[in-house]
């Protein structure tokens, strides 16, 4: 039997929450959320192995999310060794529906920098997307292995970019094709009956509940906060 893989493998609730509530963040980047951009985000969220309520939550924050809460969100991550991991994958999310608009582009570096991260390590994670997305799904893509047969591991070490961490994210890059095929039978279209009501129908209130405690930042309570592991 293959081994089933996962992203973001032997990180937090809280990581993994922060994590995709930012790439969430990119699907309204331009005004509205694809249906295959937010087909994309719930085989993430598989992948990340997160429950069906914690699904629901961040495939709401892909209408719903403000800015300050991405802002905490990026906060998570900002001295994480996912940062890199998350702008590559913020950037092949935006391309998943074959149209990286301008105001994608401008919401992906805005949260580069807000995580310090620089413009020669921007484009080589551009550069990265766009290679791992089309690579051949036989690849090795959990192995360093895999950013030299891409050409790129010397140039991201001497760009100062964590190679390790970034290929904790790598299979959310590897396009919906790979990830589909790992969880065929787990994709799940989110229509608006779905995102608009039942289980979240008194509102997202803050992805970020998972934020508190040693965080510092106030508790969402209640639903949020026993979702992320909050008692």
């Amino acid at each position: 039997m293959e081994e089933k893989q996962s992203i973001l493998d032997g990180y937090s609730d809280m990581e993994k929450g922060a994590y995709l509530g930012a790439i969430a963040s990119i699907a309204t980047a331009d005004s509205e959320a694809s249906q295959e951009e937010l087909d994309y985000l719930s085989i993430l969220c598989n992948s990340a192995g997160l429950s069906d309520a914690q699904k629901q939550i961040v495939i709401r924050a892909a209408t719903e999310l403000t800015g300050t809460e991405l802002n905490k969100c990026l906060d998570v991550l900002k001295n994480s060794d996912l940062k890199h991991s998350l702008i590559a994958d913020m950037i092949a999310f935006a391309k998943a529906d074959n149209e990286y608009t301008q105001a994608e582009r401008k919401a992906i570096q805005y949260a580069a920098a807000y995580l310090g991260i620089n413009d020669k390590q921007f484009s080589l994670l551009d550069e990265f997307a766009d290679k791992a997305t089309h690579a051949e799904p036989q690849q090795n893509m959990g192995s360093q292995g895999f950013l030299s047969s891409l050409g790129l591991e010397d140039k991201m070490r001497s760009a100062g970019i964590n190679t390790g961490g970034l290929l904790k994210g790598i299979l959310s890059i590897a396009a919906p094709l790979l990830l589909s095929r790992m969880f065929s039978g787990g994709r799940r279209r989110f229509g608006g009956g779905m995102l608009g009501g039942g289980l979240l129908a008194g509102g997202l209130g803050s992805l970020i509940g998972m934020l508190a405690g040693n965080r510092g930042y106030r508790r969402s309570g209640g639903f949020l906060g026993g979702l992320f592991g909050f008692k």
